[in-house]
């Protein structure tokens, strides 16, 4: 954790037209200036050579943004985002997640075949067997006795 932490607190109304000219200033000096600039270099060149077409100030901002994230792919030094290869697998980690995949594909497979089991003999698949009773009578007295 850091031991110098800073709060920024914005306090009303004034703060939030302070922090959004704060955020629109940063934007205009790091983002469309930069833009506006590669958009005056781009049709600069596009009036010597007359093979290319002009841009307008958003085509100029998007130019600025691929030169930035080329320039950040390019340099060496630290990048903010960066790839690396995956470790490989030793050969008793590979076996160890063979298992446990065809253990996992045979658990569904049993899963699927009781389902099925289940629903083509058209009885709920949830349901405990009923005793055998031989009349309704059986049934009318039994009810009766439980609910005295």
């Amino acid at each position: 954790m850091r031991k110098k932490l800073r709060v920024i607190q914005i306090n009303g109304f004034r703060g939030i037209c302070m922090a959004l000219g704060i955020v629109s200033c940063l934007i205009a000096g790091f983002v469309v200036f930069p833009g506006m600039v590669a958009m005056n270099i781009w049709n600069f060149i596009s009036v010597k050579t007359a093979l290319i077409p002009s841009l307008g100030l958003i085509q100029g901002i998007l130019l600025w943004g691929i030169t930035v994230v080329t320039y950040m792919i390019t340099k060496k030094n630290n990048l903010i985002v960066s790839f690396k290869a995956p470790t490989e697998l030793t050969e008793e980690e590979i076996d160890e997640v063979m298992k446990r995949v065809n253990f996992e594909a045979a658990t569904q497979r049993m899963m699927d075949d009781i389902i099925k089991s289940g629903m083509n003999t058209g009885k709920p698949f949830n349901t405990m067997p009923q005793a055998n009773i031989e009349s309704k009578d059986e049934i009318e007295t039994t009810n009766k006795n439980i609910d005295n």
